[in-house]
């Protein structure tokens, strides 16, 4: 077996942020990121919203076992998730064992894009270079008639790169990723609240 995907998609699907990803992000980034990497990409990007207390769908891990790198859409509701957060705690459980993040290895396997204030966002996620689209985040098809569209469509055009640095500088895959070791880990949120002893928002 072997990788699957270049890119999880992780993000809210909720309105109005799954119709910013379907509608504004999803069409401008997959063609950048082709050009980018000079190839086509594979993109797992999953339209169903879970509900909570769900068992988490079997395609869902297997994506992400299977992808080389995620790319999440971060707004306060992202961390609300508790599917979003056992999406990235996985990915984040991943690059953290290989050792990203690190002098030897600065980049990491997900690259966050911000749509939303930060101000409540979890600490171990303001740490995190994110790509700041917070005053291009607005919904509707009058949307792309105006600057925002076209500021949008700059901006991922220069960030895309960063994907395809993570894509290229994947590690090779792993059949032990499948095992329990690498996904039954705790939401990195609630660790980092029961260090901070506060309590997480619920739904």
């Amino acid at each position: 077996m072997s990788y699957q995907y270049d890119i999880f998609l992780s993000y809210n699907r909720k309105f109005p942020h799954g119709q910013w990803v379907d509608e504004m992000f999803y069409p401008l980034f997959v063609p950048y990121l082709e050009d980018a990497l000079n190839q086509e990409v594979t993109i797992f990007k999953d339209t169903e919203e879970i509900e909570t207390g769900a068992a988490w769908p079997e395609r869902l891990m297997n994506a992400l076992t299977h992808s080389r790198c995620m790319v999440s859409i971060f707004s306060p509701s992202y961390f609300r998730s508790e599917w979003c957060m056992k999406e990235f705690s996985i990915m984040y459980h991943r690059q953290k064992q290989l050792g990203y993040l690190t002098m030897e290895k600065p980049t990491g396997l997900i690259i966050p894009v911000n749509i939303f204030d930060g101000e409540h966002f979890p600490r171990f996620a303001s740490k995190l270079q994110m790509l700041d689209c917070r005053e291009l985040y607005r919904v509707g098809e009058a949307v792309k008639h105006t600057s925002i569209y076209i500021e949008l469509q700059g901006v991922l055009q220069k960030w895309v790169y960063d994907v395809a640095s993570a894509v290229k500088d994947a590690p090779a895959w792993d059949a032990a990723w499948l095992g329990k070791k690498w996904l039954d880990v705790p939401d990195v949120y609630s660790r980092a609240d029961k260090k901070l002893k506060v309590k997480r928002p619920v739904l």
